[in-house]
């Protein structure tokens, strides 16, 4: 199943955090998908490793086939429309942490609630559907700019060779 996720959080994305999405929502395990992308077992963890190693603008249309989602071709997108754009300060500290999860949990809630909403009377509507679908957009778009904000800190963490303090 494709899913369209929202460009600006896609673009707040690493492109390491684009392929393994990708990965994860093809319900296909790395190796099947590095035997049938025909990569070496090098290859495959170069690509998935930190440095800044892609597949070749050739394997990505077979990857999205592979993987039967067009993930990294939309955070490819997402990233030429915001490129060059500044980027808004985004600071990530253990209260905005906080607050992001618990702003995914309650999307989440929301899609709990459609669901029984839509069932209550033993049937599903396309328009019950339609605002479900909704609902696990917006669970699918939280959680990719979660995970974007949590890559940041990862890397301002990283480059200052500390931990956070969560502590007042």
């Amino acid at each position: 199943m494709d899913v369209k996720l929202e460009s600006k959080s896609l673009a707040n994305l690493d492109g390491i955090d684009a392929f393994k999405i990708a990965i994860e929502q093809s319900l296909k395990d790395l190796p099947t998908i590095a035997r049938e992308m025909n990569w070496s077992e090098s290859h495959t963890k170069r690509i998935f490793s930190t440095e800044k190693y892609f597949p070749s603008v050739v394997d990505l249309p077979k990857f999205c086939h592979v993987v039967g989602n067009t993930l990294v071709l939309q955070w490819l997108q997402a990233k030429a429309m915001v490129y060059g754009l500044p980027e808004k300060n985004r600071d990530i500290d253990c209260e905005n942490l906080v607050f992001k999860i618990a702003k995914l949990f309650g999307e989440v809630g929301d899609v709990g609630r459609k669901g029984q909403e839509a069932i209550a009377d033993g049937k599903l509507e396309p328009e019950e559907l339609r605002g479900i679908i909704k609902e696990v957009k917006e669970v699918l778009t939280e959680g990719m700019e979660l995970v974007g904000d949590l890559r940041i800190l990862e890397r301002d963490l990283v480059a200052k060779g500390k931990e956070a303090s969560c502590t007042n």
